[in-house]
């Protein structure tokens, strides 16, 4: 949320890191109640670019801010668009490196834009997946249908043999299940609600998909 209100105070609206936050979740909130009534898709009044500037101009508005400046827009997608802005997470590349191993497939399934995909490169993850599949670019986005039976039909599997991992407790964990598939809810936080089959790190997910997972995570490393 740093950059958000970093961006904000630059053009003269300051407001606490709290606000910002809520501001930010409460925004993705209502795009997801448009998802839900079929009004927020990627290919509707312009695209990604529309989807970005209606965003972050909802957002600037909860904390005070008045019209969306251009450039701080256009700093805003310059600054999420470069790897060297986001973090990996360490135990990563060992588990994705030892589920492909044991003879997993693979893909991404995102609710993001066209920049994800050189993204993941610059950050050497592609070579783990077999595909990426991202909303804006196929043009529905989850917690729809679409989006996960696009997914399973790239694996090459059933519905039922899919497992979706992700960490929007809507989007990703209701959304799967919805659809049919397997899923896990990824809470490094602990805050998952009762009953939400979580786990607190992906090194976890080892031990849902292979019996003896510890054995296979020591043989990728």
């Amino acid at each position: 949320m740093d950059v958000y209100r970093e961006a904000f105070a630059a053009w003269g609206v300051t407001a606490p890191e709290e606000t910002v936050r809520d501001a930010v979740h409460g925004t993705w909130r209502e795009v997801a109640l448009r998802r839900a009534r079929g009004e927020e898709e990627w290919s509707i009044g312009g695209g990604e670019a529309h989807f970005w500037r209606r965003f972050v101009a909802e957002v600037f508005e909860r904390v005070g801010g008045g019209a969306l400046p251009d450039a701080m827009l256009a700093g805003l997608v310059r600054h999420f668009r470069k790897a060297a802005h986001w973090r990996v997470y360490a135990e990563v590349p060992g588990v994705l490196s030892a589920l492909r191993s044991g003879g997993i497939r693979l893909l991404v399934v995102s609710n993001w834009d066209s920049s994800l995909p050189p993204l993941l490169e610059e950050l050497g993850l592609t070579p783990y997946f077999d595909g990426i599949l991202v909303s804006t670019l196929f043009g529905a986005s989850k917690p729809g249908r679409a989006i996960f039976d696009e997914a399973v039909r790239l694996a090459g599997v059933g519905h039922a043999e899919a497992l979706h991992v992700g960490d929007s407790l809507h989007d990703d964990y209701h959304g799967a299940r919805e659809a049919g598939l397997k899923a896990l809810l990824v809470d490094r936080s602990g805050l998952a609600p009762a009953g939400v089959e979580s786990v607190s790190s992906l090194d976890e997910v080892l031990d849902r998909v292979f019996p003896g997972g510890s054995a296979k995570r020591g043989a990728s490393r």
